[in-house]
This record gives C-alpha cells, structure tokens and sequence, in this order.
C-alpha cells in the first residue's frame, strides 16, 4: 500500500473500533510521509504523554527511528511537559525529524 492507502485503511480501521489496525495503518503512512498521519500520530503520542514512563517510552522509540516520536520530544521540550524546556534541545530534535522526514518539523523550522 502507498502512503495515502495506508492513512485510508487505518481511517476506516479507527472508524471500526480497531484502534490496533488504526495505529498500524496511520504509523505505516506516517513513515512513508504522509504529513496528516504524522500530524495524527504526533497527537496521539503527545496526548498519552503523561508520566516519565510514557516520556523514556517515547525517547526509546524515538532513539530506534521513530521520527514522530522525536517530534513529540522536541514540543516537549518546548512546551516544557515532563522535561525543563530547553530551546537548544528542542531545535537540535527538530532539525534531526526534519532531516528524517518529518513535514511538521520542517514547517516549523521554515516559519
């Protein structure tokens, strides 16, 4: 399946109640570039940000490639949710998403 097909199908997965399938999907589109999936995704990682637990989950999928993960860290960083902000930090993380596909971090580093 192409990007947009994998957005689609884990859409309608969502849309089902298969939340697995619907994670799967819109991950899969997400790595493949579709900037909606990682704007989703992104969402969805930084709506279950809320211990340092789920903080080193993140970090970890983040160190394994995971560039959605890393852009989640670097508004962490911004934000200040569940680290000290640091703008150094966050820039270097964006600028790395960026590099690795990522089309929100890109936006932001262009604005």
């Amino acid at each position: 399946m192409d990007a947009h097909q994998e957005y689609e199908a884990g859409a309608a997965a969502f849309r089902a109640g298969d939340a697995a399938a619907g994670a799967t999907h819109l991950r899969n589109a997400a790595f493949a570039g579709h900037a909606e999936a990682q704007n989703q995704l992104a969402r969805i990682y930084f709506a279950r940000l809320k211990n340092r637990s789920d903080l080193a989950d993140l970090e970890s999928a983040a160190q394994g490639g995971d560039h959605v993960a890393l852009f989640v860290l670097a508004m962490s960083f911004i934000d200040g949710k569940l680290v000290e902000k640091d703008t150094e930090k966050a820039l270097a993380a964006l600028r790395l998403t960026a590099s690795q596909g990522n089309t929100m971090a890109r936006s932001m580093l262009e604005s």
